[in-house]
């Protein structure tokens, strides 16, 4: 009897949790034609708009969320402070760049207008000027002096616009721009007056929030529908897309991306035990995918559950990772977002690796008194893994006791006692200083009196 009623309860838990995550099957998708500017490159809500100063259209561009502060650039995005690269070929030096502006700032924000001249790829002139206060009703001209920072004529030029401080939390904010040009010069800057677009289709996972928005000009897009799946009709495909400018993320959340990491995204109910569901992975230059679910109290971070995979998986296999919260924590998270990507957390992506994912779950937190077996009685997990320098270790306890945590190698022997003393019940966390480890597999150990699990962790520095 036993054995049955823990059978009902799972498949009871499944039903509810499937119904707790928005699209968890990715069946739903909603195909929208977005219009971009030709050679400029759009970040966050970038729209084509009328009246113009010249010609038949000018640019609209605001925040769309904390990741994406709405902007457009002539030339790469940086990939870290000050690494511009690329730029539109310029052999003259200019005195001013000047543009006609519509804006509406909220207080204390700045709009910011910045160009680059370059001569055999070292900076010439690095400007960078700032906008603020309000401008909606008529476009006024605004010009802003070149400052070289030698005598060589330059070969190339970066120009970027922002609607907001990136560097800061604004919304509200947009920017208006028609007639970019320089003075003191023949040579113009390309689609300067915004009279040139090109439309791209994107579908999206209804509920879910993607990289696509960024590389929607790339050939490939990140984040696909596809009918390679596990069950239904479709299944989320991510890829490390290789553009121009290097690999681009692959990523799907379901819910936003703050500066310091996703927020808050569908609601919760219930203190969940697990998040399951099923992947396929290949990955290229020995990308490990993360898949992830971090759960939330009032918008703070109260728990979460990872899996890492770095093998090739070529047809669809069950993943399921324990949800851990933070010690101490005996509430009820109101919210959790999921994360998926194909390559590790916390680092960018090495290769153009590819994850299927389709049928996601929430497993509610069981009743006590329903455990199989004794190694139900304890848990353990670390994130990341593979892992570097360090790692964090969650595990749980269900009695107060004794408490050994052990690595071993893969020839049995014991190389480091992490932890041997007495604990309460209830969720523990450590982190492990892993820097004086050689890279390899080995088996963390979590005893107590009555149980033993272990777990398969490698090192990969």
């Amino acid at each position: 009897m036993k054995k049955y009623i823990y059978v009902l309860i799972i498949m009871l838990s499944s039903f509810y949790s499937f119904a707790q995550i928005p699209n968890p099957d990715f069946e739903n998708w909603t195909l929208t034609n977005t219009v971009l500017p030709v050679g400029w490159q759009p970040i966050g809500l970038v729209t084509k708009v009328t009246p113009a100063t010249e010609g038949l259209s000018a640019i609209r561009f605001e925040r769309q969320n904390l990741n994406s502060p709405g902007a457009i650039i002539y030339g790469n995005p940086p990939q870290g402070a000050g690494d511009f690269t690329g730029g539109i070929p310029f052999a003259d030096r200019p005195d001013s760049l000047v543009a006609n502006f519509k804006y509406d700032l909220p207080a204390g924000d700045s709009a910011w207008v910045l160009f680059m001249f370059k001569n055999n790829g070292a900076f010439i002139s690095q400007d960078m000027y700032y906008i603020t206060g309000s401008n909606p009703s008529s476009f006024v001209r605004k010009a802003f002096q070149v400052n070289y920072t030698s005598g060589l004529t330059p070969d190339s030029v970066i120009i970027g616009f922002t609607s907001t401080d990136p560097n800061k939390s604004f919304v509200g904010g947009y920017m208006i721009i028609d007639d970019v040009h320089f003075t003191n010069t023949s040579v113009g800057v390309p689609n300067g007056g915004f009279e040139s677009w090109l439309t791209f289709p994107d579908e999206e996972p209804d509920d879910w929030f993607t990289s696509n928005a960024g590389l929607l000009t790339n050939a490939t897009l990140p984040v696909t529908k596809t009918t390679d799946k596990y069950s239904g009709t479709f299944a989320a495909r991510i890829e490390n897309v290789i553009t121009p400018n290097g690999i681009g993320m692959g990523y799907m959340l379901s819910g936003p991306q703050g500066q310091n990491g996703p927020l808050p995204g569908f609601p919760v109910s219930e203190r969940n035990s697990a998040f399951n569901g099923y992947f396929k992975f290949l990955p290229q230059n020995n990308d490990t995918l993360t898949i992830g679910i971090l759960m939330f109290e009032s918008g703070v971070q109260v728990g979460g559950g990872f899996f890492q995979n770095f093998a090739t998986v070529n047809s669809y296999t069950p993943f399921s990772t324990t949800i851990y919260y933070n010690g101490g924590y005996t509430g009820t998270p109101d919210s959790a977002t999921i994360l998926l990507l194909p390559f590790q957390g916390g680092s960018n992506p090495h290769g153009n690796s590819v994850l299927y994912v389709d049928s996601l779950t929430i497993s509610p937190a069981l009743p006590v008194g329903i455990a199989e077996s004794n190694s139900a009685q304890i848990s353990i997990s670390n994130y990341p893994n593979p892992f570097g320098n360090y790692t964090i270790i969650n595990y749980s306890i269900l009695e107060t006791g004794p408490v050994r945590i052990k690595l071993f190698d893969v020839t049995g022997r014991e190389v480091v006692v992490l932890f041997n003393g007495n604990q309460t019940a209830g969720s523990h966390s450590m982190k492990y200083d892993s820097s004086n480890l050689a890279n390899g597999i080995y088996q963390l150990v979590i005893e107590t009196n009555n149980s033993k699990l272990d777990r398969k962790v490698v090192v990969q520095k």
